[in-house]
């Protein structure tokens, strides 16, 4: 018997992060990246939250970006420690994996990881437990 209510299995994320592009479950994404490319890579966002700054939550991965431009988005947050309650924190936490050049460093202590035009950042303070790492724009990269 068909059972047309049941929910659509979502799967975890693999990013692999590379010098200059990440992908998304094989598919490429640059950072500044915009509102329609997050949409093919992640589907559609679970919540949008508009208030000073605009913020996307796709809950079902816990991925989360805030951006001022659509157009012009700088990363994406990836939570995987529920102890930040706010509303900003998606719903359900990163169960996917991170890799930097094929390694495997999803649950790694890390502050910064400069790859080139992207970094990888620790969310938190380095006086607590990482709420998780966002992925986008390095600041001090020059070309």
């Amino acid at each position: 018997m068909f059972n047309l209510f049941k929910k659509k299995k979502i799967s975890d994320l693999i990013i692999k992060c590379d010098t200059d592009f990440i992908t998304i479950n094989e598919k490429e994404i640059t950072f500044p990246t915009n509102y329609n490319t997050l949409i093919e890579v992640l589907g559609t966002p679970s919540r949008e939250i508009n208030k000073t700054n605009n913020y996307l939550m796709w809950d079902n991965h816990g991925v989360f970006c805030g951006y001022t431009d659509k157009d012009n988005i700088l990363s994406i947050n990836i939570y995987q420690n529920k102890q930040d309650r706010s509303e900003y924190n998606t719903k359900r936490q990163f169960k996917g994996e991170l890799f930097l050049n094929d390694e495997n460093i999803t649950n790694n202590e890390f502050g910064k990881i400069a790859l080139g035009k992207l970094a990888i950042h620790r969310l938190g303070s380095e006086s607590e437990i990482r709420f998780g790492f966002s992925i986008g724009v390095n600041r001090d990269y020059k070309s």
